[in-house]
């Protein structure tokens, strides 16, 4: 079980990025901020491939690997980046919630990738991915992404549940590409990340007076 409240401090900086309530409400209507403008972006397919070739860039792709390595949820990463986008005026919140299967999917298999078994939720309930129910009908593909992408009564995004996760909800390109995705320079990155904490632990020997 995780803990809920164990976010790695690389994400604890985007936690708190979101506006104040009320903060609409006292700016000025002649300068909007990007999130109360019209979105940039009002195709599911054209966003998921924004977020696809930002996740390719080498930092980036670093970043949520090695949150992925110290056990932050896939689904509290593909909130913050998710929020950020839609903070930044590319999406709205309905195709947020939209979004969030596809790029739960692109981050599980970077993680894959790297060797890295991740934790999907806080509440470390398994998503299952439906590997035979690939979906081409854009009609069926968005009635699944509706039964199984909700946000509970009285929730919030960051509530928003994934019940299972559709290959078919990212598009063949993607799909070919993350197979055969280098993850060798991630998974050094992880692994000097890792020597650190290593050494700082303590020896059982001193603990025992040997």
């Amino acid at each position: 079980m995780v803990n809920p409240n164990a976010i790695a401090k690389e994400a604890e900086e985007h936690l708190f990025e979101g506006p104040t309530a009320g903060q609409s409400l006292t700016n000025d209507p002649s300068n909007p901020y990007p999130w109360e403008k019209a979105p940039e972006i009002t195709s599911v397919k054209v966003a998921t491939e924004k977020i696809f070739f930002d996740l390719l860039k080498e930092e980036n792709l670093t970043t949520v690997a090695t949150l992925m390595s110290q056990k932050t949820p896939v689904a509290d990463i593909a909130n913050l980046l998710l929020t950020a986008g839609f903070q930044k005026g590319k999406w709205n919140p309905d195709m947020m919630l939209s979004l969030l299967e596809p790029t739960m999917y692109m981050l599980l298999a970077i993680a894959e990738k790297s060797g890295i078994d991740p934790v999907l939720n806080r509440d470390d309930v398994d998503v299952e991915i439906d590997e035979e129910d690939e979906v081409d009908a854009d009609i069926e593909l968005e009635r699944v992404k509706t039964q199984r992408n909700r946000i509970p009564e009285g929730g919030r995004f960051k509530d928003a549940v994934v019940q299972k996760i559709n290959p078919a909800s990212v598009g063949g390109d993607i799909r070919e590409q993350l197979k055969t995705l280098d993850t060798s320079k991630v998974k050094e990155s992880i692994l000097q990340k890792q020597k650190p904490a290593l050494q700082e632990q303590p020896s059982l020997l001193g603990k025992t007076g040997v």
